[in-house]
């Protein structure tokens, strides 16, 4: 209460006022005082003066006349004086009266000298000195007195600045009881002011107060109202899209998100992932409304069969993937009869859709571990596709769990190669049979390991394509290969997937480097058949692009299986590389040695050079060219290196020891 009554208005006014006036005062005292003083010695001073002009002439006269006794009583009677403490005459440097009272001792310190010349009456010629003590007793009294009366009206004045500062204080204590209601205000308390009909200022606020009081109350009721609504929308909000969150619309099923909290609130159960066989099959050839009503009619079969069960919860996982969530662990014998009855079941049914009967298959992947219940099952279900089984219980031997580890470790690696640069073309020769010299190299992607061994596309390639790596690694593979090759005067070639061909980004990227390098006359792009060409018109349309700039185009894997002699006549190519799965046994299988014969003599038709990949032997190599194969490509050759200089030592090594022509 009491730092509140310091801090308050009213208090600071007072104690500015108290402290202002008493500055006031005191300067006022200080400065009057001292001038006053000064005024007062200034008179006394000004007495002794007027004292020592009025007896100078007459003393002057006796002296004048020689009449030392005149000048004797004249200083007796002045000594009658009591403020005249001493006088001292001088003539001629001959003191000829000197008298002082008998206070002269008692007073010399406060006292005024005054030394007066004393004239010759006729020609005011200087005949000697008059020194004259006055005493400045009556000054201090004077002083003094002052001195009280100064002190007297500071004091009333000090009373009046204290009442002034109480009246002031009282003028504003309704202001301080006003705060002090004021302190705790909740638009739920109203308040009266008690000063509203004063006719002041105080008045005026309380009445503003009052006025404001009201409109707060009407505005928080008001805000009350709207928030009461507010909560009331984002409740049933709220509650709209948890079940949206949690349902799936279409079949109105506990959805994936459902299941996953099901399955971290239960302690022991069993789960059954249910996946409809070629359902996007039956989406492309029937429609997508076809298919929609298959995963309805499904869903409302499923439900009809464990109706009467509550310890199973039917939920929909995905566009064609239902779960069954035992939250009591059933008996496991009975666990595989309920899997056997509900493929049956489902396969029984017969969907109807404008007037088509549909029928339909479905895996089904089961664990009876609630333990990451929800992996397991995926893990038997891809299990049960790849053994093109009906279903499959999630066992440990599956081993599918140590392929995804080993997936995301190459994911890992791959990543950490890029960081570091790691991923770059290692070159593989290929001879020339007619010439006997190497024609051109091909470019092979590899990763450099931790401890600078090189790894083979074949570990971390398709990783990479399922983890998005795959369009860093062919932009690596172009780049590189591209700017080995700027100033150096042979063909090389790049591997391309039809992916990489209907990737316009990547396109361009290919048409900078070819310019940015100027390697258009050197680049063979080949093209990997394996993959089936399908795309004619976008792959036609890269090859025209490529050979306007005067890069080459390469068939590779020619023979590989999927092989259309069309592609030839078709597409505008140079080169065809005739698959290793043929020319690896080419000197023992005849039917090989017939399917390469063919191919050749066909490519040589159309002006199309012939390349043998996988050549591996003399054997074989002798084999190709007894084919008129063109050109031969293997480890007999060379194996591929990260530099060409190393490779065509290699080469020349291997052929010549073979008493060939060398290259």
């Amino acid at each position: 209460m009491e730092k509140e009554n310091l801090k308050s208005l009213s208090s600071k006014i007072v104690f500015s006022i108290a402290l202002a006036s008493l500055f006031i005062l005191l300067g006022f005292f200080t400065v009057f005082e001292k001038i006053n003083k000064e005024a007062f010695y200034q008179i006394e001073g000004e007495k002794a003066e007027i004292i020592a002009k009025t007896i100078e002439p007459l003393i002057g006269m006796n002296i004048y006349l020689d009449m030392k006794e005149n000048v004797e009583q004249i200083t007796r009677q002045l000594l009658e004086n009591p403020n005249i403490l001493a006088i001292k005459i001088l003539a001629n440097n001959e003191i000829i009266s000197e008298m002082k009272s008998n206070a002269y001792q008692n007073n010399l310190d406060d006292s005024f000298i005054v030394t007066k010349s004393i004239l010759q009456p006729n020609s005011y010629k200087e005949v000697g000195r008059l020194t004259l003590t006055y005493s400045n007793k009556e000054y201090k009294e004077l002083v003094g007195e002052f001195t009280d009366i100064l002190l007297k009206l500071l004091l009333v004045l000090t009373l009046l600045f204290i009442l002034f500062g109480i009246y002031i204080k009282r003028l504003l204590s309704p202001l301080r009881k006003i705060s002090r209601s004021l302190k705790n205000y909740s638009p739920n308390k109203n308040i009266k002011f008690p000063y509203a009909s004063q006719k002041n200022e105080i008045g005026l606020i309380s009445n503003a107060l009052n006025e404001m009081q009201e409109k707060i109350c009407e505005y928080s009721k008001k805000q009350e109202n709207i928030n009461n609504y507010l909560e009331e929308q984002v409740e049933e909000k709220t509650k709209e899209l948890r079940k949206q969150l949690y349902t799936d619309t279409l079949t109105g099923l506990p959805n994936r998100f459902s299941l996953v909290n099901c399955l971290a609130s239960i302690k022991d159960g069993a789960l059954i992932v249910l996946n409809i066989d070629d359902f996007k099959e039956i989406n492309d050839f029937y429609g997508h409304a076809a298919g929609d009503g298959i995963l309805k009619k499904l869903s409302n079969r499923l439900k009809n069969i464990f109706k009467e069960n509550e310890t199973v919860q039917l939920k929909y996982l995905s566009s064609d993937e239902f779960a069954l969530l035992f939250t009591q662990k059933p008996q496991l014998k009975n666990f595989i009869q309920t899997i056997e009855k509900l493929i049956f079941a489902i396969e029984k049914m017969i969907f109807l859709y404008q007037e088509n009967e549909i029928n339909i298959r479905v895996t089904i992947g089961a664990t009876y571990e609630i333990d990451r219940a929800l992996e397991k099952a995926d893990i038997a279900l891809k299990s049960a596709r790849k053994q093109q089984k009906s279903f499959l219980l999630y066992d440990k031997k599956l081993n599918i769990e140590k392929q995804y580890k080993n997936n995301m470790e190459w994911v890992k690696k791959l990543n950490k190669a890029l960081e570091q640069d790691k991923i770059v073309p290692y070159f593989q020769p290929i001879f020339d049979n007619t010439t006997n010299k190497i024609s051109s190299y091909e470019c092979l992607i590899r990763l450099i390991n931790s401890d600078n061994t090189p790894i083979t596309p074949d570990i971390f390639l398709t990783i990479a394509k399922k983890s998005r790596l795959y369009k860093t690694l062919t932009k690596i593979m172009i780049e590189k290969s591209c700017q080995y090759f700027e100033h150096i005067d042979s063909n090389f070639s790049i591997n391309l997937s039809v992916e990489d061909i209907l990737n316009k980004e990547i396109v361009t990227y290919i048409k900078q480097k070819i310019k940015q390098y100027k390697v258009a006359d050197k680049i063979i792009f080949e093209i990997l058949e394996s993959e089936g060409i399908e795309n004619y018109e976008e792959i036609s349309i890269f090859i025209n692009d490529m050979k306007k700039l005067g890069c080459k185009i390469a068939i590779d894997d020619f023979g590989s299986g999927y092989s259309n002699f069309e592609y030839l006549l078709k597409l505008n190519i140079d080169y065809i590389k005739i698959d290793g799965t043929l020319i690896k046994n080419l000197d023992k299988d005849i039917n090989a040695q017939m399917i390469v014969g063919i191919i050749v003599e066909f490519a040589k038709r159309l002006n199309i050079v012939t390349i043998a990949e996988y050549v591996h032997s003399r054997e074989v190599f002798e084999k190709a060219k007894e084919l008129n194969i063109d050109r031969i490509q293997g480890f007999f050759i060379a194996k591929p290196q990260p530099t060409i200089s190393s490779i065509k030592d290699n080469a020349l090594s291997l052929i010549e020891s073979d008493g060939q022509k060398s290259f």
